[in-house]
């Protein structure tokens, strides 16, 4: 007798587990095909492809455009490693220049003649960009900075040049 109450209290508990067991695929299958579920925003826009941004989100810079600043900050790096101070002033905005020497070159030289192996070394990093008004930002660090910086870039005469570097915790994102 104390067998078969064994063997039935076995077979409860199995037969208790399989049920939870299915209960809780069947949760996952809902909760899968709800995540699956175009949302209202989406269905107005006709556009299931893609969920729409949040309101607030920052909005995506296009790889061209990330392509072409890394590009140009390189080619101010490197003038900046040659000492080629006058070919490092053509890749900075009209801002930038006013801010940083007073718009006079000789400012600028003096400045960089200075701190430039300091800049020629940090490093820019095109997976941190990000839209802000008509400016586009990059992480930039480096092995003497204190803390980490934002780059600045803006277009002027259709060209990218350097606008400002800021301190991370000074940029509300």
């Amino acid at each position: 007798m104390k067998k078969c109450i064994i063997v039935v209290a076995i077979l409860i508990c199995c037969g208790l587990y399989v049920m939870v067991k299915f209960s809780m695929s069947q949760n996952q299958n809902v909760s899968n095909q709800t995540e699956e579920t175009p949302n209202t925003e989406q269905i107005n826009a006709g556009n299931t492809d893609k969920a729409t941004p949040e309101e607030g989100s920052e909005p995506a810079v296009p790889a061209d455009q990330v392509e072409a600043i890394v590009k140009v900050y390189k080619e101010f790096q490197n003038a900046l490693k040659n000492k080629d101070y006058e070919k490092a002033w053509k890749y900075t905005s009209d801002y930038f220049r006013q801010r940083e020497s007073g718009g006079m070159l000789m400012n600028f030289k003096e400045k960089m003649d200075a701190q430039g192996a300091i800049f020629a070394k940090a490093i820019i990093h095109p997976e941190t960009a990000f839209k802000m008004d008509d400016l586009i930002g990059f992480l930039y660090t480096g092995p003497s900075f204190t803390s980490d910086l934002y780059l600045f870039f803006t277009q002027e005469d259709g060209q990218w040049k350097l606008y400002i570097g800021q301190e991370a915790s000074e940029v509300s994102r």
